[in-house]
């Protein structure tokens, strides 16, 4: 098993970020290839190359990029093709950072496949899987927004080695009640807990798996959730990792942790807890 941090976690300046990184010993980090400090998807090949270099030096792997976080929908007719090229300038750029290898939400794909936004997912991403193939480049489809049995219907259709899972065990715990919300349906526990369930999502689509984001979250018959320190949570990562070894999964588990008093110092927590699961 491979661990990356996120070096900008809690704001940290992405270098002294990666500086952390190095004193917890682990192999990666996972940055971000859209604004911020580094800035890398409208830097040149050169200068993404100098930047990876520096990255290189310390002794660090780049475990994937960082893509869109939410706001492109490919559910949605405003701004279609030009999300799908922007898309493929982000699959260069992954070439050029990370072995082509970048992470993305790209919206709430439906659960039914005659639904005619459904088709709309499938030609943008077959695009985008056909372009990586070209390039050398992957898009790993972040889990949360829907069932992992929809995600793996999707992975299905477009059969393309170029379009592949980050597993967030966490999201999916966190999105039921936000689905819920947006569809002014009633929020239904057992349903979620069953549609949602992180081991049998991982079980449903670990062939698929080409990243992981290493967070814990919970979520109450209420319908109230949250993230919370790795290990501490209801996503059962034991289990989890069982999984990825019995599969020979040999790829990276990025710490991703999004809130907290100190998030960096969750992070080292993260990593010795996931050491103790070897």
């Amino acid at each position: 098993m491979k661990i990356a941090v996120i070096p900008t976690t809690g704001g940290e300046d992405p270098y002294e970020g990666m500086d952390f990184a190095v004193e917890l010993g682990v192999e990666g980090v996972h940055i971000g290839a859209i604004g911020g400090a580094l800035d890398l998807e409208n830097k040149s090949t050169e200068e993404r190359s100098a930047v990876l270099q520096k990255i290189k030096d310390k002794g660090l792997e780049v475990s994937a990029l960082i893509g869109w976080g939410g706001g492109v929908d490919f559910g949605k007719d405003d701004g279609y093709q030009e999300n799908i090229e922007w898309g493929k300038r982000l699959n260069e750029t992954a070439v050029d950072m990370s072995g082509g290898l970048w992470m993305a939400h790209v919206g709430i794909m439906p659960e039914d496949e005659s639904d005619p936004k459904w088709r709309q997912f499938v030609n943008a991403l077959r695009e985008l899987a056909h372009h990586g193939e070209e390039v050398g480049a992957v898009l790993a489809l972040e889990t949360g927004p829907e069932p992992p049995a929809t995600v793996k219907m999707m992975m299905d259709e477009i059969s393309s080695p170029a379009l592949r899972v980050n597993f967030d065990p966490a999201n999916l715990l966190l999105w039921p009640p936000v689905i819920a919300k947006r569809t002014g349906t009633p929020f239904n526990y057992e349903e979620a807990m069953r549609k949602f369930d992180p081991v049998e999502g991982l079980r449903t689509l670990i062939p698929y798996v080409a990243h992981v984001h290493g967070k814990d979250s919970v979520l109450r018959p209420d319908g109230t959730c949250e993230e919370v320190l790795l290990g501490t949570g209801m996503t059962n990562w034991p289990a989890l990792h069982s999984i990825f070894v019995e599969n020979g999964y040999d790829g990276f588990i990025a710490i991703e942790r999004e809130c907290g008093e100190n998030a960096m110092g969750d992070v080292r927590k993260a990593v010795q807890f996931l050491r103790s699961l070897e």
